[in-house]
């Protein structure tokens, strides 16, 4: 049984939700409603566990346009973004190890190995995502989401703090990849540059300087162990945030800030504008995805590809 068979089994979404149909001019094949429902599948377990311990979540970056502009995903998605304050995202890494069954797994350095993403992502173990640069790694890759914690931000350092941590995140990522014998050019240069740390040591380390300003009432926070987008991109008013409100994603009722149009005009502008057609589907190429075969055996079909 595949993982969309089992989801669809236990009632939790409906064999119809499989149906091929037309987005915003995008085509929305069966193979992406099937990644969709093993997503959403996830979602709604990370829903279950925050429910069962009163923690506060929001659906966030493009999920959240998705949800305002959409009503569920963007067309050309294929992964789920969430964020939690700094106080509910600790209690939820610590409760949640013991919540996450098989096929799921949260994912942390203590919980796989070679693992050392700066944040949690929550995976489905039977499934596929596997990054080319990561393929040689031992970690999981299925289907994700991921989960990022929200902390409490001066607007005078963060600069200063997003570039210590991007260089230790650099540093990670480049640990995650080592063992890759088909890196190009750069990717070798980070790997050889390695300052043989250990890279738990590196985690705890982003983790400290992130969260440096919790004792402070700061009027914005960030999700400073993030560093994929501009230092300024990602810097929220507090206030945004201080209330959920609960909107339609697919179907289901799932929260949102209240504040939600300007933590998205912070950092997409006019997120109600569709992007050219040539740009939509392009974030995630680099990433093999299949909702019916596991990353392990993905990993070995990839490295057949290319050998």
């Amino acid at each position: 049984m595949t993982e969309v068979e089992r989801i669809i089994k236990s009632g939790r979404i409906s064999a119809d939700f499989l149906k091929e149909e037309t987005r915003c001019d995008f085509f929305v094949n069966e193979k992406r409603k099937k990644i969709w429902a093993v997503d959403l599948d996830l979602l709604l377990e990370f829903d279950r566990v925050c429910r069962k311990y009163d923690l506060k979540y929001f659906i966030m970056g493009g999920s959240l346009i998705g949800a305002i502009r959409h009503k569920g995903f963007i067309p050309w998605d294929d992964d789920i973004d969430v964020a939690m304050l700094r106080e509910d995202y600790e209690k939820f890494i610590r409760v949640g190890v013991d919540e996450f069954k098989d096929p799921y797994l949260l994912q942390l350095p203590w919980t796989d190995e070679d693992y050392f993403y700066s944040f949690a992502k929550i995976r489905n173990k039977n499934t596929s995502a596997v990054a080319d640069v990561f393929k040689y790694a031992k970690f999981n890759q299925g289907l994700f989401m991921d989960v990022f914690p929200l902390d409490n931000c001066l607007l005078d350092t963060r600069e200063e703090r997003f570039n210590k941590i991007k260089k230790l995140t650099m540093e990670n990522s480049a640990y995650m990849r080592r063992t890759n014998p088909e890196l190009g050019e750069e990717d070798k240069a980070r790997v050889a540059a390695l300052s043989g740390k250990d890279p738990m040591d590196i985690y705890n380390e982003i983790q400290s300087i992130a969260m440096q300003y919790r004792d402070i009432e700061t009027e914005y926070v960030n999700t400073t162990v993030f560093t994929a987008y501009k230092y300024d991109s990602l810097v929220y008013k507090r206030e945004w945030l201080d209330e959920v409100v609960y909107t339609e994603f697919e179907g289901f009722k799932l929260p949102i800030p209240k504040g939600y149009d300007g933590a998205l005009r912070v950092q997409y502008g006019d997120y109600m504008q569709l992007p050219p057609v040539e740009k939509r589907g392009m974030e995630h190429i680099s990433i093999s995805f299949d909702p019916e075969v596991p990353s392990e055996e993905m990993k070995e079909r990839m490295k057949k590809r290319n050998s």
